[in-house]
């Protein structure tokens, strides 16, 4: 007899997302994969994303599958992928996904992100593995931004073998999440994605990369500006300074509440 498949939770944050949400669910759960889950982490969204997230979820096709997490209002990237990897394991994942709402995280990559999972305690969804490509529609100064920050800038200063250290579409084992202690992670924005890979780093998980194609959304408006990205830079430093003393022997161990 065979053992049950993992479960498997895709963690959505979302602010104003209405649109893309009516959109992504259908792709996500037309993947066909066995003990598939949702969960939909919304900041209050004034176009009323979380109520459609919730009319979904009484879909017949999705009931049982979709749960609903309302934070009061928008505090953040960080905070949002926090508390929703804590009610994921709540829950009880075995596999943890993150990615964005709009579209340019690609549902069809997500059975890559599983298989290397096999192997690996962190998978990431890499623009810059050999293989994986940007928006035809990225500027020349955009591109050289992106390249420059995942390919020299952030594993010059954090020496972390990645190519996509602030790529936001990934697969974490429920035993990465818990040993990383998210209680640790402080950053919030765009630079929690470097946070988390440089501590499954130092705390010695094993990292992988699957190429993806990375679109631009097609609707609504996105959250990064140049002020983010600025300051994302900066915060690298902080990130550095805090953790690099970390080691394996530091993951921490136990469960996390609901």
């Amino acid at each position: 007899m065979s053992a049950n498949p993992p479960k498997v939770i895709v963690v959505l944050p979302t602010y104003n997302e209405r649109e893309n949400i009516t959109r992504i669910v259908p792709a996500l759960f037309a993947l066909n994969i066995q003990n598939f889950h949702l969960l939909v982490v919304d900041d209050n969204s004034p176009d009323g994303t979380g109520q459609a997230a919730e009319d979904l979820a009484n879909e017949a096709a999705c009931r049982g599958r979709i749960s609903v997490l309302h934070r009061p209002e928008k505090q953040g990237l960080g905070p949002a992928y926090i508390q929703g990897f804590k009610r994921a394991l709540a829950l009880g994942a075995d596999l943890v996904i993150q990615m964005d709402a709009d579209l340019s995280h690609q549902p069809k990559y997500i059975p890559q992100l599983l298989e290397k999972a096999r192997e690996c305690d962190v998978v990431i969804g890499s623009r810059y593995a050999a293989g994986g490509s940007v928006d035809e529609g990225w500027g020349p100064l955009r591109k050289l931004l992106s390249w420059w920050a995942n390919r020299v800038y952030t594993p010059t200063i954090l020496h972390i073998p990645v190519l996509d250290a602030t790529g936001g579409f990934r697969c974490y084992h429920r035993a990465s999440l818990i040993g990383i202690d998210l209680d640790r992670v402080k950053a919030n924005g765009y630079v929690f994605q470097v946070e988390m890979i440089y501590l499954a780093h130092r705390l010695g998980f094993l990292i992988g990369e699957v190429p993806i194609h990375f679109p631009d959304r097609q609707h609504g408006v996105s959250k990064m500006t140049g002020t983010i990205a600025f300051e994302a830079a900066l915060r690298v430093w902080q990130i550095k300074l805090r953790h690099r003393a970390l080691k394996p022997s530091d993951r921490r161990s136990g469960e996390y509440g609901d």
